[in-house]
């Protein structure tokens, strides 16, 4: 079962997909080069867990939080998604 709603972002091209890449990179997580997959990343040395499916034709990005510790929030979550996403030149759907 999800633990947050599925959040979705636009603009995702495959360049877009790259840059979100590496600035995961950059921030110690790896996101899978496949157009859907999952991941894990550290905020405040708590593990979150990410499903994700890429439309490259639409490019839209569907990302889900699937796994979160109780006290970090969906909010927190997705304002961290937001900036990541954002950064990478991709825009909240």
């Amino acid at each position: 079962m999800a633990t947050c709603s599925t959040w979705m972002y636009k603009g995702i091209s495959p360049s877009v997909f790259r840059a979100l890449q590496q600035v995961g990179r950059r921030q110690g997580f790896s996101i899978p080069n496949t157009a859907s997959g999952k991941f894990t990343i550290s905020v405040v040395s708590m593990n979150v867990g990410f499903q994700y499916a890429w439309d490259t034709n639409a490019q839209t990005l569907l990302l889900q939080c699937d796994n979160k510790p109780m006290l970090l929030g969906c909010g927190t979550i997705k304002s961290f998604a937001d900036k990541i996403i954002a950064e990478s030149g991709g825009r909240p759907g």
